[in-house]
């Protein structure tokens, strides 16, 4: 008899204990729940700003890879032409040679011009000085006669009565893979520097 009511005892503790797991388990997931579906909702990360892939590069050219530049384009860029000249970066000056006409007669001419780098990039050409052996004619007057006889680049333009030419590289640029940008014009030292770009795909 006293076998049969331990055993009884024995059934029961395991059915309570069974029941206290299952009622501990069902009230953990039941607060989780509750806890999860009140918590605030978590700021959602922002994502960082990727900056886009450098596209720029700088060259650095000294005053003989100016001029073998200038030549060679020159030449491209006048072939065919009648009326020729020259443009030529020196220690002080950039100097412009040409032949003008005065009074009828052929002219040599050279100008003497302080390049200044502007802060959009481009260069512009202050007339200081203009040679033409003993004859004494304006740089005004020279000056206008390029501009209406000589075959011009469309991104070089001069202003007679300021005695300027600039030269244009944003225009230059406009129509062309790359983009180009003077960043320092060193005369005394025969430094000059360019930034080059390639345009971003619209």
């Amino acid at each position: 008899m006293n076998e049969q009511v331990e055993k009884i005892k024995k059934q029961t503790n395991w059915w309570k204990w069974a029941f206290i797991i299952l009622l501990a388990a069902i009230v953990l997931t039941t607060g989780y729940l509750i806890n999860r579906a009140t918590a605030p909702a978590p700021t959602p990360v922002q994502a960082q700003k990727v900056n886009p892939k450098d596209t720029s590069f700088e060259i650095s050219l000294n005053r003989d890879q100016i001029n073998a530049l200038s030549e060679n384009y020159l030449d491209s860029y006048l072939k065919g032409q009648k009326i020729k000249y020259n443009f030529m970066v020196g220690k002080q000056y950039a100097t412009l040679t040409g032949d003008t006409k005065f009074l009828g007669a052929k002219v040599r001419f050279a100008i003497n011009f302080i390049p200044e780098r502007q802060s959009n990039g481009n260069v512009l050409l202050r007339a200081k000085g203009l040679s033409v052996g003993r004859l004494n004619i304006p740089i005004k007057f020279v000056m206008g006669y390029i501009a209406k006889n000589y075959k011009l680049p469309e991104w070089v333009s001069i202003n007679t009565k300021k005695k300027t030419v600039l030269l244009d590289l944003n225009r230059y640029s406009k129509k062309r893979s790359l983009q180009y940008s003077a960043e320092e014009v060193d005369m005394q030292n025969g430094h000059f520097r360019f930034l080059v770009s390639v345009p971003k795909k619209k």
